[in-house]
């Protein structure tokens, strides 16, 4: 009897033992903690996120230095903008898009790959949508909706579809013979087209860009790397002589020819700020910025920070 109870515990106390192990959780964010906020704590990325809140800081600090002057042109006899009108409406995105972000880093691999094709899906048929129902600006048609409910919807397609991509490029780990490069060329080749009938040529580059760098990742040989270099440069040359925006923008940068006054004036606006800068709300004379464009936030941040 004795020795059978001995036998018992010998072999059924270290089931017991690791049971215990994994049902213990230890303090809050320590190393045992296996709650979701725990996992996400000890598993993200710390280095991207520091970059990225350091980003969202530096995004604050050049609108900050741009609002009053966008402000200003805005304001009449009537109505005057808050000098930090637009700074605030900065803010209060952050104050929404930084809980999504952390919200969507704690979600499982599976379930973040599954809201990334969702998302693709969602905002590549509005993308579709934009050449029949979207709202043109400054003779570029690239949003849906108006007002305060207006939205890009290539702007929102980035995360998703990078991260999509990479899903589908990864399948050739398990099967050599799936055709995930050419389909996703294909994918990313009608985001091209679409993107420049709005036209929108710095967002069709980041497409492509990013298709390249997440094609050169999943381990193409440099000969076919080398093949879609050339085909690149043949795009390129193709794209200076049949499409008007690039070729306009190509003769602004290389040879000074063309309507480059946004070009002169964020030189102007650069060089003007010295070494130690205008100081902080002095960063962009309103004669410079007829209209309002994504740059004159980093030049009025430039001109003041110096």
């Amino acid at each position: 009897m004795n020795g059978g109870t001995d036998n018992m515990d010998a072999t059924e106390r270290p089931v017991i033992a690791a049971t215990r192990t994994v049902k213990r959780r230890g303090p809050r964010l320590s190393r045992a903690d296996r709650t979701p906020l725990g996992l996400w704590f000890w598993e993200i990325d710390r280095v991207l996120l520091l970059l990225v809140s350091m980003l969202v800081a530096v995004g604050l600090v050049a609108v900050a230095a741009a609002s009053p002057v966008a402000a200003q042109k805005l304001s009449t006899a009537t109505a005057s903008l808050d000098p930090l009108y637009y700074f605030y409406r900065q803010l209060m995105w952050v104050l929404v898009g930084v809980p999504v972000m952390l919200a969507v880093s704690m979600l499982p691999k599976a379930q973040a790959r599954r809201f990334a094709i969702y998302g693709t899906i969602a905002f590549m048929l509005l993308l579709f949508l934009v050449p029949l129902v979207g709202t043109s600006v400054n003779g570029a048609q690239r949003w849906i909706g108006s007002g305060i409910f207006r939205l890009q919807p290539s702007e929102f397609l980035k995360p998703f579809f990078a991260v999509s991509l990479a899903w589908v490029l990864s399948l050739r780990l398990h099967d050599q013979s799936l055709p995930v490069v050419p389909l996703s060329l294909v994918f990313t080749g009608i985001i091209a087209v679409l993107l420049m009938g709005q036209p929108d040529l710095g967002q069709t580059i980041i497409f492509i860009a990013t298709w390249l760098v997440l094609v050169m990742v999943a381990g193409l040989s440099m000969r076919i790397l080398a093949g879609l270099g050339v085909s690149g440069l043949v795009g390129l040359v193709l794209a200076y002589f049949f499409y008007p925006v690039a070729q306009q923008r190509i003769n602004i940068w290389l040879f000074a020819e063309g309507d480059s006054f946004q070009v002169d004036k964020a030189h102007a606006t650069l060089t003007a700020g010295g070494l130690i800068g205008t100081g902080p709300g002095a960063g962009l004379p309103s004669s410079s910025c007829p209209r309002r464009t994504p740059t004159i936030s980093f030049r009025s941040s430039a001109r003041s920070s110096g």
